[in-house]
């Protein structure tokens, strides 16, 4: 009798998923391409940014659980979150600061404090409950790229979707820590055009 192989694809792609999508991996790409987006940012201070909003923290969570000391690269325990966010928190603010020093357009500066914007709040929702910053950042990042070419740019809510669907398919979050996560992340990137942008 022919077993099917669907079922044991679809961890895989979800996986697949949940790791090229990841929240590093889509903040990274939104400063690469801040300079293609946003007057005067140079690549020196593109790579600064980098550095301290995505680098440094990434780094800090490989590091400690390769060691043991996490539970996997995406932090899935809560207990676990606060204070490698409080972290990376820190390390945008220096990030923030130095490139004060480097005269980054203000622009530039209201894009990064967004993102510490989006931790803050994913942080203070996780003292209590398991938020998913994944469907948070695919949302945020679906949100840019689409309100910058609707109504076609409508296309890109299916990353969220996609993303959401891995995480629960992976067992890592709830749909409605998804769906709070995407609320959030829609949320932020409002905020962002109304008071930032």
């Amino acid at each position: 009798m022919k077993v099917s192989r669907v079922p044991a694809r679809l961890p895989l792609a979800a996986r697949i998923i949940t790791e090229v999508f990841a929240p590093t991996v889509l903040v990274t790409l939104v400063l690469i391409a801040s300079p293609l987006i946003l007057p005067d940012v140079t690549l020196a201070q593109t790579a600064v940014a980098i550095l301290f909003v995505t680098a440094l923290p990434f780094s800090a969570v490989f590091v400690l659980a390769r060691r043991g000391k996490l539970s996997d690269h995406h932090v899935g325990m809560r207990s676990q979150r606060g204070p490698v966010m409080a972290f990376a928190g820190v390390s945008i603010i220096v990030g923030l600061w130095i490139l004060s020093l480097m005269q980054a357009p203000l622009a530039f500066h209201r894009l990064i404090f967004t993102v510490l914007l989006g931790l803050a709040l994913s942080m203070a929702v996780n003292l209590v409950w398991k938020l998913s910053v994944h469907a948070a950042v695919a949302a945020f990042f679906a949100a840019m790229l689409a309100s910058a070419a609707l109504p076609i740019g409508l296309l890109w809510a299916a990353l969220p979707l996609a993303v959401g669907w891995s995480r629960v398919q992976l067992q890592d979050h709830t749909w409605p820590q998804v769906i709070a996560g995407w609320a959030a992340g829609v949320g932020i990137y409002v905020f962002y055009l109304a008071f930032l942008s």
